[in-house]
């Protein structure tokens, strides 16, 4: 058994670990209420601008469009989105595996990361990344959301890359806090099966020619729909890490009720060492001022 000055120091140290993974769930919890405050908006608008864009590709097939239609030649352009930092369970591990699996099953490909763990995970593994952008995971504006957008879709325009995927972890739905490979371009009509609640339309008029109208309409698609997946795995890194957090702190207070108990029996053992030594000790005394007498 360990002395009792050993496991106090251990003690010690389980608390200190105890107050930062505490601290740590009170900013991922409070981060979570604040984004909470939006994510029912985003939810419904990432799931009207799908529904939307399965209706209006419904009754297009016979539209010709670069949006809308496969291409044989071009790279594929992965954005993986991770979070800038640990703690948070598996969540990085798990969206980091899938992507790798998906981008080396492409030798064409071209990899695009939000989030320092993706941009470091990638350059460890001999894969650098293409484009990295740092420090907007944690701030999921519309204006960062553009900034991405203009570098897809100028790719996916000039006729650099055939497809574009968005690996990131979702927060909606059978796919909840699960790592999700999301075809954003071209824009396919049974990528949009999981969609419901559809109205057929007949027909479909438009006020502007259908290559005016796609080549307005298609960008601020992907706009919305970069900054819906950007807020979802927001939500998503943060609900991990405060699970993530939760379950070491309440270790962390099993392992101090162990601790305590494991000094108590220590000090109570020291104790009674200490009491059978003094009490050996005083028998040899009187037995040796027996001797001398």
């Amino acid at each position: 058994m360990a002395s009792p000055n050993e496991i106090r120091r251990h003690i010690s140290a389980v608390e200190q670990t105890m107050k930062i993974t505490g601290a740590m769930e009170m900013v991922s919890s409070n981060r979570m209420r604040r984004v909470m405050g939006h994510i029912e908006h985003n939810r419904r608008y990432f799931s009207n601008i799908r529904r939307a864009m399965k209706e209006v590709l419904s009754t297009s097939q016979s539209i010709s469009h670069p949006y809308l239609s496969e291409r044989e030649t071009g790279g594929r352009a992965f954005v993986v989105i991770s979070g800038d930092k640990g703690l948070c369970g598996s969540y990085n591990a798990s969206i980091l595996g899938m992507a790798r699996e998906r981008i080396l099953a492409c030798p064409d490909h071209f990899i695009i990361t939000i989030g320092n763990t993706a941009e470091e995970y990638f350059t460890r593994q001999g894969m650098h990344p293409d484009i990295s952008f740092l420090g907007i995971v944690q701030d999921p504006t519309l204006h960062n959301a553009r900034r991405l957008s203009r570098e897809v879709m100028s790719m996916f325009d000039s006729g650099m890359i055939s497809e574009l995927h968005v690996v990131y972890t979702s927060f909606y739905g059978a796919t909840r806090n699960k790592p999700v490979d999301f075809r954003l371009l071209p824009i396919i009509l049974h990528d949009y099966s999981d969609v419901t609640d559809t109205e057929t339309l007949s027909e479909m008029e438009y006020h502007m020619p259908p290559q005016a109208l796609f080549d307005m309409l298609v960008p601020q698609y992907v706009l919305g729909l970069m900054f819906g997946v950007m807020v979802q795995a927001y939500a998503s890194e943060h609900y991990a890490r405060m699970n993530a957090m939760r379950s070491s702190t309440e270790n962390a207070r099993d392992m101090l009720k162990e601790l305590r108990t494991q000094y108590n029996l220590a000090r109570q053992s020291a104790i009674t060492n200490e009491i059978a030594e003094i009490t050996g000790s005083a028998e040899i005394l009187r037995g040796g001022d027996g001797h001398g007498s």
